[in-house]
């Protein structure tokens, strides 16, 4: 069999980067493409964590994604997150290369956040609150100010150590970083949640009333970062509907509590097709679980250009 080429994570960010992420996922969007038609996330429980397996197919490439999640792992000083990707050719399914798993997923998370956030209108250089202190934290901020000019940056984490660790590092990314307060998050443009809480993380009525609300953080229909009220506080704005109603816990139980209806979410394909008008004094709310032919997309993209 051929040599499978390995494509470093240095790779992916440096050579490739956050820019070329973003254009990837919305071109292929702007392109007609129906994240509907995408294979749906297979779940596997192990005795210490979960599997998932991503697999994808777009033109002449199909993609394949295994990631563990196991949650004991960061105190014994490993990921949380681990996996690797593989791209193959579709017509002999003959692999082509790989990465490291949780650096795409790290990446295209980002980068598919920018992505709508830059089609939903944000003011010129927003106020950003990001909830959470880890990888995604910094990976967001960065995506963010090469979509947005987002420069403004407050951190809310319940773990001061990290919290630290992430605020050093946007600063020596140039950010004007420090860890926010009530005060700053009722006056953030955009809110990004990247955490694993199973709980609202804040109330409705703490944020600005044409806030960015991006929520990332889980893919599981009993867990959920935003309260029923403030999805129904604006327009909710999802991958596609079907995973939505799947995997998003925030868009479950608001519709099951009766504050949102299935059919008002507004599907990323209408977004990026230019069928809807975006209104910038409302609240924009964007629900992500992550799918499958979002490292699709990446990685033939960074196969072209590597």
């Amino acid at each position: 069999m051929k040599q499978i080429r390995w494509v470093e994570a240095s790779d992916l960010f440096d050579g490739f980067g956050y820019v070329k992420a973003t254009s990837a996922l919305a071109s292929l969007l702007e392109s007609g493409f129906d994240p509907t038609m995408d294979h749906p996330r297979l779940h596997v429980n192990f005795d210490n964590g979960q599997g998932l397996l991503m697999p994808s197919e777009i033109g002449g490439r199909v993609g394949l994604k295994f990631v563990t999640v196991a949650p004991s792992n960061p105190a014994q000083g490993l990921d949380r997150i681990q996996g690797i990707f593989s791209l193959l050719d579709s017509a002999t399914l003959t692999p082509l290369l790989q990465c490291d798993g949780a650096a795409l997923t790290l990446l295209r998370t980002a980068s598919m956040t920018a992505a709508t956030v830059q089609r939903l209108s944000p003011p010129e250089k927003p106020r950003t609150a990001i909830f959470g202190s880890g990888p995604q934290a910094v990976a967001h901020a960065l995506a963010l100010r090469h979509a947005t000019s987002t420069n403004q940056i407050h951190l809310f984490a319940r773990n001061p150590t990290t919290s630290q660790a992430v605020i050093s590092r946007l600063v020596s990314e140039g950010f004007d970083a420090s860890i926010g307060d009530s005060g700053q998050l009722a006056n953030a443009d955009i809110v990004i949640t990247a955490t694993s809480s199973a709980q609202p993380l804040f109330a409705a009525d703490d944020l600005k009333a044409n806030a960015i609300i991006a929520a990332v953080g889980s893919h599981d229909p009993n867990s959920r970062e935003l309260p029923g009220e403030l999805m129904a506080s604006g327009s909710v704005y999802v991958e596609s509907r079907d995973s939505a109603l799947r995997e998003a816990g925030d868009v479950v139980m608001a519709i099951s509590e009766g504050h949102l209806a299935k059919s008002s979410l507004i599907e990323l394909k209408d977004l990026f097709g230019s069928s809807v008008d975006v209104n910038g004094d409302e609240r924009r709310i964007y629900k992500s679980t992550g799918m499958s032919w979002q490292d699709l997309a990446i990685m033939a993209a960074v196969e072209k250009e590597l």
